[in-house]
């Protein structure tokens, strides 16, 4: 054994400012940091894919964290923003138990928890060296994801009905212009003469069970029909036009394109900042963050979502002014303004909008729900009406919106929801967690310069991926979406993390 490493193991087993540990003890604390930091690492692979992944996965390391502190009978250590984050937990569940319906209001509760997966994450980080690592394979992760939209606009999704016979078979087993047919008894198709050649060679009389994706947001559908049902509804002919199934707004594995675009605009800050931050001579390194950035902006590109799109400008801008040298700076912000030019002109182009479109029926929409939201503010301003009580009472407090478009939908404002529904106490907890927070990440990034380049870059991004949530959270209920909870919370507990490494000799081991 070389000297001194006994007493180096010692002080690891046995913290001189810590209750001792016995050796069993000590074995299960290693065991247990193992798979904490093992589902963190899941945490952070699932996000951009998996809702209920990314949420069970954050769980299991917040109770397996949980144990450790039992077994350890230590306490956490003081963490930053505890104050406006409890408040805001607690005025929540206030506001919900007073809601006229709290069977409705209780199950939102799980999303005001969320930021929960921020303090899982703030305490189980020991080393920097931890956070590259979270860092990186969220990045890789958020590249799959652009890689497989990517791949539903070359290959394809599936078969899409072009145009079909109101008096075919097909049509009148539910499938209509405009849905795509995934499967074919239990065999995909992207091609239509993949459809054509599995429907062929059924076997004769066979029922044929097809799945089909209809609408924006995808719903998944099933039919079933004979095999001579589907040759005689004009298979083939111009009478049944096919052609590949593309999505007409990407959305991923999220479920929705609002969703998609939300995460992929956070990532989409974080691997710019990175970018940045990365040593010229590390050009691999470099290279890598590039590629990243620009999958994730062409994939955001194609949600056609123009909220998240001007929050990545936002957050990039604020990177690049805090990472970037003069010359890079000018270089940088004329790509940001050539992409918000692209971006327009996509947008123009896709969805026959602009930037602002008083034209819009969605904009005629959020404009009613904010005015209407305004007047239940006022009826109910201290705890609300409760969370989705909408669902059941909007006649009853007559919602234009909902009236007029037939949507039972949120208010399209992270502020003006919170006030209708937990009231203005609860909004203030939150403004004041949105204030202490930036506060917060200013403060710390000229720390992080005087120990670690990356610590600096991840720091950034995160200050610059907040800022981009501000931008969408003005006109869209980002707050009410699960993943976009969870990655703002992950960056939240990556930050407050660093923060503690600087305190913590030897944490910081990535230069």
């Amino acid at each position: 054994m070389v000297p001194g490493q006994q007493n180096s193991i010692t002080e690891i087993v046995h913290p001189p400012d810590g209750p001792v540990r016995s050796s069993v003890g000590a074995a299960w604390i290693r065991r247990l940091e193992g798979l904490i930091f093992f589902f963190l690492v899941l945490f952070a692979i699932l996000l951009p894919h998996s809702i209920k992944g990314a949420r069970h996965a954050w769980m299991a390391a917040g109770f397996l964290w949980l144990a450790k502190l039992a077994i350890e009978r230590k306490r956490p250590f003081p963490q930053a923003l505890s104050a406006p984050l409890l408040a805001y937990i607690l005025l929540s569940g206030i506001s919900t138990a007073l809601s006229p319906d709290p069977y409705l209001s209780w199950p939102r509760m799980k999303v005001v928890c969320l930021v929960l997966a921020g303090v899982a994450v703030a305490q189980n980080l020991k080393r920097l060296s931890q956070v590259r690592i979270l860092v990186l394979l969220l990045l890789l992760s958020g590249l799959a994801a652009a890689a497989f939209t990517a791949w539903q606009y070359t290959y394809g999704m599936g078969v899409q009905v072009k145009y079909i016979a109101p008096s075919a078979d097909l049509y009148r087993a539910g499938i209509h212009a405009g849905d795509i047919v995934t499967r074919i008894s239990d065999r995909s198709v992207h091609t239509p003469e993949q459809l054509t050649k599995v429907v062929v060679q059924s076997p004769p009389g066979s029922m044929l069970r097809i799945r089909f994706l209809r609408g924006e947001p995808f719903h998944k559908r099933a039919t079933f029909l004979t095999r001579e049902q589907f040759v005689t509804s004009g298979l083939g002919t111009l009478y049944l036009q096919l052609a590949r199934g593309k999505p007409g707004r990407a959305q991923g594995t999220l479920g929705h394109y609002i969703v998609f675009a939300e995460m992929l605009m956070q990532l989409g800050c974080l691997a710019w900042a990175m970018f940045l931050s990365t040593q010229p001579r590390k050009w691999g390194i470099q290279a890598f963050f590039a590629i990243v950035f620009v999958a994730l902006t062409t994939a955001l590109m194609s949600t056609q979502t123009r909220a998240d799109i001007a929050g990545l400008a936002a957050g990039c801008v604020v990177a690049l002014w805090l990472l970037g040298r003069k010359q890079t700076r000018i270089w940088a912000f004329a790509g940001l303004v050539l992409l918000v030019l692209v971006a327009t002109l996509w947008i123009h182009h896709t969805r026959r909008l602009d930037w602002v479109s008083t034209g819009d029926s969605g904009t005629h929409f959020r404009v009613l729900m904010w005015e209407d939201g305004v007047r239940l503010i006022r009826q109910h301003p201290w705890f609300g009406v409760g969370m989705d009580t909408i669902f059941k009472h909007w006649q009853e407090w007559n919602i234009r919106g909902v009236s007029l478009y037939r949507v039972i939908y949120h208010f399209h404002s992270d502020y003006i929801q919170i006030a209708v529904e937990r009231g203005l106490p609860t909004l203030a907890a939150w403004l004041w967690f949105v204030v202490a927070y930036l506060v917060f990440l200013i403060r710390l990034l000229p720390r992080t310069r005087e120990h670690s380049r990356f610590a600096t870059g991840v720091v950034a991004g995160v200050l610059a991926s907040f800022v981009g949530y501000l931008v969408p959270s003005a006109v869209q209920y980002c707050l009410g979406d699960d993943p976009l909870v969870m990655i703002m919370f992950f960056y939240f507990g990556l930050a407050v993390a660093i923060d503690h490494m600087l305190k913590t000799p030897g944490a910081v081991d990535v230069p």
